[in-house]
């Protein structure tokens, strides 16, 4: 990988490049800040694999050197890791909200380095790939079922919506957020009632748009609260609400949403969606793996209560 390391502490530049070099990245550049991070990534002919950041710089920080960074057209995919002395929340919530991939705290282990960087990159390897395909797909004028190139199961990526992260980036904050401040913030899981008939009534296409109607009625819902949200296949969102926010997540209970025509796609008729609510599951974990663990609690806990109202009903 090209990889571009920011930060303002030129012994911190050096200690990286030198890490980097004995994971086999010989090929770094380095700037002391935001501006001139901004003025490389803009005249190199070829862009970067991966960019590090530190968060506090001069002149422009490193989230604020995100944010600029998502917007430019060759960086869209590419993994942003903050490696950063910031430990407080606000940070670690401002820089996943502007596009971070993940959050390493310094000092931090050379092999969870490592790995972090592995996983970043095979990540957006893969992000970019399901959604240049999407992409082609929306533009062809394909047949109804015809472009069917994912499961009901799969993770679908949901761009443009503001706080909806991919579940890569969405399982590394909740890692970050549930190891670093445990007990300050709780994962929820929402499934979608009609998630099945969506996705075999109509295309590809048609089922995407239908989620993404579905995860903007969700974060509107959820508004008030600061929040966090990712789809994790099979109709169902995970989101992390902070503890302090007063808020009644059964009031999502058996909300609605319209699904036009329009939104949905020619393939599928006018109608509603509508939500069942798991419980919510408190983040404190001592690892990875029991994270992920929460994440999977509270999806079962949805699926619970969706299957219970089938059974009703």
């Amino acid at each position: 990988m090209r990889i571009l390391a920011v930060d303002d502490e030129p012994s911190i530049l050096e200690l990286l490049t030198q890490i980097l070099a004995a994971f086999g990245y010989d090929n770094v550049v380095t700037a002391a800040n935001g501006r001139a991070a901004l003025q490389i990534l803009n005249s190199e002919p070829e862009p970067f694999d991966c960019l590090l950041l530190d968060v506090q710089m001069p002149q422009m920080n490193g989230i604020d050197l995100c944010q600029e960074v998502r917007m430019l057209p060759d960086y869209r995919f590419t993994p942003i890791i903050m490696v950063t002395a910031m430990v407080q929340k606000q940070y670690i919530d401002n820089a996943f909200e502007v596009g971070a991939t993940d959050y390493v705290t310094k000092p931090f282990e050379f092999d969870d380095l490592r790995q972090r960087l592995s996983d970043a990159y095979r990540m957006a390897a893969e992000r970019k790939s399901a959604i240049l395909a999407m992409e082609a797909i929306e533009d062809a004028l394909d047949q109804k079922g015809s472009d069917r190139d994912f499961d009901l199961s799969d993770p679908i990526y949901i761009d443009n919506l503001t706080g909806c992260f991919g579940m890569p980036e969405f399982e590394n904050y909740v890692f970050k957020i549930s190891t670093a401040h445990p007990l300050n913030s709780s994962v929820f899981a929402v499934k979608v009632d009609e998630a099945e008939k969506i996705f075999n009534a109509g295309t590809s296409t048609d089922f995407r748009r239908a989620m993404t109607l579905a995860g903007k009625s969700l974060m509107t819902m959820t508004q008030g609260a600061r929040n966090y949200a990712a789809y994790w296949g099979n109709g169902v969102f995970l989101v992390v609400l902070d503890n302090e926010a007063a808020f009644n997540l059964h009031s999502l209970e058996g909300r609605i949403a319209t699904l036009s025509a329009v939104e949905g796609g020619g393939n599928l008729d006018a109608g509603t969606i509508s939500f069942r609510v798991g419980e919510a599951v408190p983040l404190k974990a001592a690892n990875k793996l029991e994270a992920l663990f929460l994440i999977d609690k509270a999806v079962e806990s949805a699926e619970a209560a969706h299957y219970s109202m089938a059974k009703v009903s």
